[in-house]
């Protein structure tokens, strides 16, 4: 069959999903809307580059 199949374990799935809920939440407390764009762009960033492995 194809190529190895890599995935994440429960524990480092949290982990992950824990990044993104901060990443949120930071975003959220800015007061200013080009302070929050800009973590939400960032946190974007990496969510894309996280899925082209």
């Amino acid at each position: 069959m194809g190529g190895e199949v890599t995935g994440m374990t429960d524990l480092q799935f949290k982990s992950w999903l824990k990044q993104i809920i901060r990443g949120i939440e930071e975003a959220k407390e800015e007061k200013e809307k080009e302070a929050t764009y800009k973590k939400l762009d960032a946190l974007l960033k990496d969510l894309k580059e996280d899925l082209q492995g």
